[in-house]
C-alpha cells in the first residue's frame, strides 16, 4: 500500500515538474499551434525525458552529478539562454501550416528541442528532491525496481500534463485563422526573448559573483 501511494504521489510530481509554463511549455504550445498536436507532444515528451533523468539523479543521490551541476549552473543558464533566444527568432520567422504533421526530422527536432530546453534548467533538481522525499520515495527496503516504477510514474505524470496542454491548446487552434496563429507567434516568441534575456542575465550574475 505505501509503495502504492509513492507511485501515485510520483505521478503529481511529473505534473508538478511540467505545469509552470516555462521555455519548454512555451515551445509545446507553439508547436502544436503550427504543427498540430502531435508535434506539441513530442516536444512535451522531450521535456519529460530531461524532468525524468534529473529524477534518476536526485532519486540515486548521485552527489558527483549533483555537485557538476551546482559548479556549472552559470554555464547552463547562459547556454539555455542562448538556444531559448535561437528558438524565439525562429518562432517569430515561421509560419504557421494549414495542416498538423512534419518530417521526421521535425519530430527529431521537436523532442531535441523540448528535452534541451528542459534541461538548461539544472536547478529543477532542488525541486524534484524534496517532492520525492515528500511522497516516500527514498526508502530504505527499496530495491531497483522500486525507484525504476516510482520514476516511471513521474515521466506518465508529465505526459499526463502535456497530453491535456496539447489537447486544449489543439482544440483552440481549429478555431483560429493562419494569420492569427502567426501573431500568436511572434507574440510568444517576445515572451521567450525575455526569459531568454534573463536566464542569461542570471548566468552572468552568477559567473561575477564566483
Amino acid at each position: 500500500m505505501e509503495f502504492t501511494l509513492s507511485c501515485l504521489g510520483c505521478v503529481l510530481v511529473g505534473i508538478i515538474l511540467s505545469a509552470p509554463m516555462g521555455p519548454a511549455g512555451m515551445l509545446c504550445v507553439q508547436q502544436t499551434l503550427n504543427r498540430g498536436r502531435a508535434a506539441g507532444m513530442l516536444t512535451g515528451l522531450g521535456a519529460a525525458v530531461s524532468d525524468w533523468f534529473y529524477c534518476w539523479v536526485a532519486a540515486l543521490s548521485m552527489t558527483m552529478i549533483i555537485g557538476f551541476i551546482e559548479r556549472h549552473t552559470a554555464a547552463f543558464a547562459i547556454v539555455g539562454g542562448l538556444l531559448l533566444a535561437l528558438f524565439s527568432a525562429l518562432m517569430m520567422r515561421s509560419r504557421p501550416t494549414p495542416r498538423a504533421g512534419g518530417t521526421d526530422s521535425h519530430r527529431a527536432g521537436s523532442v531535441a528541442s523540448g528535452f534541451v530546453l528542459a534541461f538548461s534548467n539544472p536547478l529543477i533538481i532542488f525541486l524534484i528532491m524534496p517532492l520525492l522525499v515528500y511522497f516516500g520515495v527514498p526508502q530504505p527496503h527499496y530495491r531497483w525496481w522500486h525507484y525504476a516504477l516510482c520514476l516511471l510514474a513521474v515521466f506518465a505524470g508529465a505526459m499526463l500534463w502535456w497530453s491535456l496542454v496539447t489537447w486544449a491548446v489543439d482544440r483552440w487552434r481549429r478555431k483560429m485563422t493562419l494569420a492569427t496563429l502567426h501573431r500568436v507567434n511572434v507574440v510568444m516568441g517576445v515572451v521567450m526573448l525575455a526569459l531568454s534575456a534573463y536566464s542569461i542575465w542570471r548566468g552572468a550574475r552568477l559567473l561575477l559573483a564566483s
